[in-house]
């Protein structure tokens, strides 16, 4: 059976979202069962419904909120998807309105960060932030950033303040991070930048080509690009009582935590691992369909789905960005849609790196516990939500190898936060940033370790 009425009758529904294919969709007739289900639902209508808030959907006499965690990927069948009230809440006007700006995220990027209030223009308080576009390699690619410097502080300043880097998960960009902004930069002495790895978000995406397809050279697209970028940031060479926090979420802590490993495991002085994906195989079997296996394989999901509906792409993410999004404002929910339609819907690169990281399923193909993670020389915080489905063992067994290798038992440290799921920086902000300020204050005090040992 090929892949293209394979898709017709299913959906793939994943917590990140997957790479590219050159595949085509038969989009009529997938419209086409859409319109047919939504009449017959139309029909059904019971004439004692009534209207709701978005964010809240009734059940009896319960209401309940629509707001959805991320779960672990998984096939959904189409029917039960298109059967489903409202599954896909943007209206075709906005569609298309979002389809005539596909080829510049850059616009839904700058419409995201306007909500901060310092952004394009300092806050009340001098707080100010830029956009920076770093060229990487002789071609004009470049590394996209978003930077937030604290009152009185600029980029003259950069050298002897404390800086704290992050980076998105698979699929992600550094929009995602925008309640984070703000609440992380509170700190008068530290520096806050979101970057967007080579390949994703608004950076420059150039053809995923390996010189050989093998672990190695997939992670040194990722790794070698973000070196050039820590090298020009200067955030390499900081002043000796300067401290560099890296945070990464997902696959990105799973980047980055290998970037350590193999290049320099020095890099940072603190890596807080959000969630992070590949770190143990999975400890139960994960039943996965032959065909949902089969597309996998062939990188086949959502972003062909997306990127092949043309002027409907923008209402099929909708289905994914309302429930993800519906703890956040109305005009918050509507920008971070627009900026995730926007990266989603750009030409596939670094995404394509899913297949070899990730078995169907997402059982790690590399576990990073195999990989040598003791060999990192920094401390390591592993931040799992309660309803997280990465496994909290993962980052367990990966703290007694760090601690027991380094005789210390506060190198590497386990937390779960409550009411959280895989995006625990997004679901409970006021949680995870009184955490990181922690974290940070706690930096403050601490020696720095030489980095030439």
């Amino acid at each position: 059976m090929t892949a293209k009425l394979l898709i017709s009758r299913r959906l793939i529904s994943s917590s990140n979202v997957n790479s590219d294919s050159n595949t085509t969709f038969d989009v009529s007739s997938l419209l086409n069962q859409i319109n047919f289900i939504r009449n017959r639902q139309h029909q059904k209508k019971s004439s004692s419904s009534h209207q709701l808030p978005s964010s809240i959907i009734a059940t009896g006499s319960k209401k309940i909120s629509k707001f959805k965690r991320s779960t672990h990927p998984t096939s959904v069948p189409l029917v039960k998807l298109l059967f489903t009230a409202g599954f896909f809440p943007l209206s075709i006007k906005e569609s298309l309105d979002d389809y005539a700006f596909r080829k510049q995220p850059l616009k839904f990027q700058q419409e995201l960060l306007n909500l901060l209030p310092f952004y394009p223009n300092p806050d009340t308080n001098g707080k100010t932030s830029s956009i920076v576009q770093t060229v990487i390699d002789d071609k004009g690619n470049f590394i996209n950033e978003f930077v937030v410097y604290p009152p009185g502080k600029s980029e003259a300043d950069s050298h002897t303040m404390n800086h704290i880097v992050l980076v998105h998960g698979y699929g992600g960009g550094l929009g995602f991070f925008l309640k984070n902004f703000d609440g992380l930069s509170n700190l008068d002495n530290w520096c806050v930048h979101g970057i967007d790895l080579l390949g994703y978000g608004c950076s420059s995406r150039p053809p995923f080509k390996l010189k050989e397809e093998s672990l190695d050279h997939v992670e040194d697209f990722f790794h070698e690009s973000f070196e050039i970028w820590l090298n020009k940031r200067g955030l390499s060479n900081l002043a000796p009582n300067a401290k560099l926090l890296v945070v990464g979420h997902s696959m990105g802590a799973y980047l980055m935590a290998t970037y350590g490993i193999r290049n320099n495991p020095n890099f940072c002085d603190r890596l807080l691992m959000l969630s992070p994906g590949a770190i143990i195989k999975h400890r139960k079997p994960v039943s996965v369909p032959k065909y949902f296996e089969k597309l996998w394989e062939q990188n086949i999901s959502p972003f062909t789905l997306v990127r092949q509906l043309g002027p409907f792409g923008s209402k099929i993410v909708s289905g994914w960005s309302s429930r993800r999004f519906a703890n956040l404002s109305p005009e918050e929910n509507k920008c971070l849609h627009r900026y995730a339609y926007g990266i989603f819907s750009s030409p596939g690169s670094g995404e394509y790196m899913l297949n070899y990281l990730l078995a169907p399923g997402a059982n790690a193909r590399h576990p990073l516990i195999e990989r040598g993670i003791h060999k990192l020389k920094c401390k390591v915080s592993w931040w799992y939500g309660s309803e997280d489905w990465m496994d909290i063992k993962g980052g367990q067994l990966c703290s007694e190898i760090i601690n027991n290798y380094a005789k210390d038992s506060e190198k590497s440290r386990v937390f779960e936060f409550e009411d959280s799921g895989h995006h625990l920086y997004l679901e409970n902000t006021d949680k995870f940033h009184t955490k990181m300020l922690e974290e940070m204050k706690s930096m403050e005090s601490e020696v720095k370790e030489d980095k030439h040992i």
